[in-house]
């Protein structure tokens, strides 16, 4: 049975030898605990009829733990300022590259290719589940998913060190990947014959996940990967003096604490 980790580490084996690959291979498998309390909140979701108020909190929430576009963008806009602001550059084209590299990770979250944004499949997705949109109202973040994207957003946006912005990036992309695929037949299995839902209807629903599935999120680990090499160029940077350990460890320790608690019997507002 597909697991995350079963998921994850065979992309990671198709990346060409790097130092890059040697950290995600030596700290990424380690994560189990992270990766086994994921997993088994998706599985109590997915196992029956759930009550309304509980995937109120779980839609609104889990959406703030999967909302990069705007992320990834905000990066993009820091390395181009860099250029605006006239700061160093060793290699103007490296940097360029980097730039595109990093851009085409959300062409279709934004709709620059397809036709309809990843916003609103989601949206889609939560509001046909939990029957209206009630779950938009921010009373329904938990504190948990507030805090994961907190500190995503110090990672990407704030921290002075763009590398650690794109490195944040990385584990991200390869993290969804696996996400996407391990829930896609949960989800399916859960909607018809819990919810009823047709095989159209759940399609159309879960339109948001499958998009994501098969090379899209996979392709999008290899562009932030590309990203962060044109960069290391383009600045001179050294990777061997980044440890991505600490980076591994607090996304997946947060995003699994998100995931516990919003499917804690009890459902507490932020």
């Amino acid at each position: 049975m597909a697991n995350l980790s079963s998921i994850i580490l065979p992309v990671l084996k198709e990346m060409e030898e790097s130092y890059l690959k040697d950290q995600l291979l030596k700290f990424l498998p380690v994560q189990e605990e992270s990766f086994s309390k994921i997993e088994k909140s998706f599985n109590q979701l997915t196992s029956k009829v759930q009550d309304k108020d509980r995937l109120q909190h779980f839609f609104h929430s889990w959406s703030q733990t999967n909302n990069s576009a705007m992320t990834v963008a905000g990066i993009s806009n820091r390395m181009t300022m860099l250029v605006h602001k006239n700061q160093p550059i060793a290699d103007e084209k490296a940097l360029l590259h980097s730039i595109t590299s990093l851009n085409r990770i959300v062409d279709e979250d934004l709709a620059v290719v397809g036709r309809i944004l990843h916003s609103q499949l989601f949206y889609t997705m939560a509001t046909n589940i939990c029957t209206d949109d009630d779950w938009l109202s921010r009373k329904y973040l938990k504190q948990s998913a507030y805090d994961f994207k907190a500190w995503k957003d110090q990672n990407s946006l704030r921290n002075k060190d763009i590398m650690i912005a794109l490195l944040t990036t990385l584990i991200h992309e390869i993290y969804t990947h696996g996400e996407v695929e391990f829930i896609l037949p949960k989800f399916q299995s859960w909607l018809v014959n819990d919810y009823n839902f047709s095989e159209e209807e759940c399609e159309k629903t879960l339109a948001w996940i499958s998009v994501h599935c098969g090379p899209t999120e996979k392709n999008h680990f290899f562009f932030a990967v590309n990203s962060i090499f044109h960069y290391a160029k383009a600045m001179n940077i050294d990777l061997e003096s980044y440890d991505l350990e600490p980076i591994i460890k607090e996304y997946l320790a947060k995003k699994s604490a998100v995931m516990e608690d919003i499917m804690e019997v009890e459902a507490l507002s932020f």
